[in-house]
């Protein structure tokens, strides 16, 4: 089990440092919970804003017996008594999502797999299929990869690179007699599926457009080297509105594939009051959205009363939030901390993503005709 502290310096630089790699005896909540306990009283660690973790089931238990410690150590330090102390991984919700739209494994995408399996298979093989590249005169840098059929991301990464090859795996049936016998042979008292066909390129390119926005954003969630944490309810409304449009289009594929993960994303976020609000108070703090980019957003998942329940309850959060600072700081001045974190205006906004500029848009829109 890794231990990793992300904390900003007094310059306000972002640091990132492992404290702990190890073994662990077993999984058990409680197990877990003692080996963070031991972590932060050997580093001499009292101030923890949030700990995340993945969804098992033991991080909870285990999360909740660290705040137990800590509130025996100086619960004056643990912020807002420790109730948002826990964070749920969005990078791991993400790959619950998707991999349970991709539970029923598409035939194109095991044909394809298949051809990228034989190209792979040996040095003989590849070097017949780079002569495809260049006589079908493909320019390109990368090379097929073969997938990890239980990591979604490395099927995306598989079938996005497998399609600028298309025309050398056509080619290679034709070079390549051994190729096309590779189809007919028994995998686990089964014929092998493929090779693929026109239509099953047309999937794989239905399959990399789809899984595009959820690659993208989990990138995002995983980086290191700058705060990740005001980039969650973006992300969020993004998710939703893609599972919304997927859900309702033509395609009776996509179509499948979206409420199998709606269902999954319902099961984590269908419930904006089961979700750590710390993660909207930090876009709150962004000054190129703010409160009222918040509320708009409330706006496109909830009717008209909910949205008001809801940015009343992020409002009550952050005066708290700020009263417990000032009583720990001791801060004099509230009209310091309010000029630096303006909760009703605009604020100018930077290219983020295509659904943020979108619906920022509309607000200014709707602004304008006020």
């Amino acid at each position: 089990m890794v231990i990793t502290s992300h904390f900003i310096d007094c310059e306000w630089k972002l640091h990132k440092r492992i404290l702990s790699f190890g073994m662990i005896p077993d999984h058990k909540g409680e197990t877990i919970g003692k080996i963070i306990e031991s972590c932060l009283l050997e580093w001499g660690i009292e101030k923890v804003f949030t700990i995340t973790v993945d969804n098992a089931s033991a991080n909870k238990v285990a999360i909740d017996y660290v705040k137990r410690k800590m509130k025996i150590w100086n619960e004056s330090k643990l912020v807002l008594g420790g109730n948002f102390l826990h964070v749920r991984c969005c990078a791991h919700i993400i790959n619950l999502i998707v991999s349970e739209g991709l539970k029923d494994m598409n035939d194109s995408i095991v044909r394809i797999r298949n051809a990228v399996q034989y190209v792979r298979s040996s040095p003989s093989r590849l070097q017949k299929f780079r002569n495809c590249i260049e006589h079908e005169r493909i320019e390109s840098q990368s090379i097929v990869v073969l997938d990890v059929p239980t990591r979604w991301n490395s099927t995306y990464l598989m079938l996005s690179t497998a399609l600028k090859f298309q025309k050398a795996f056509d080619r290679l049936l034709e070079d390549d007699g051994r190729y096309g016998l590779y189809f007919s042979e028994l995998e686990s008292g089964k014929k092998r599926v493929g090779p693929p066909k026109d239509d099953d390129w047309g999937n794989a390119k239905v399959f990399v457009q789809f899984l595009h926005v959820f690659y993208d954003i989990t990138m995002k969630f995983s980086a290191s080297l700058y705060v990740t944490f005001n980039m969650f309810f973006h992300e969020l409304c993004s998710i939703a509105t893609e599972l919304s449009t997927l859900a309702n289009s033509g395609d009776f594929l996509l179509c499948e594939m979206a409420v199998a993960m709606k269902s999954k994303f319902d099961k984590y976020w269908g419930k904006i009051e089961d979700v750590n609000k710390l993660l909207i108070i930090a876009l709150v703090l962004d000054p190129r959205y703010k409160l009222d980019y918040v509320k708009f957003c409330f706006g496109d998942l909830f009717d008209k009363n909910k949205v008001n329940e809801m940015t009343y309850d992020i409002k009550e959060l952050l005066i708290k939030l700020y009263e417990f600072y000032n009583g720990v700081d001791n801060i004099s001045s509230s009209d310091q901390v309010s000029r630096s974190i303006p909760l009703e205006n605009e604020g100018d906004m930077g290219k983020v993503n295509e659904n943020v500029d979108f619906r920022l848009d509309r607000l200014k829109k709707i602004k304008k005709m006020k």
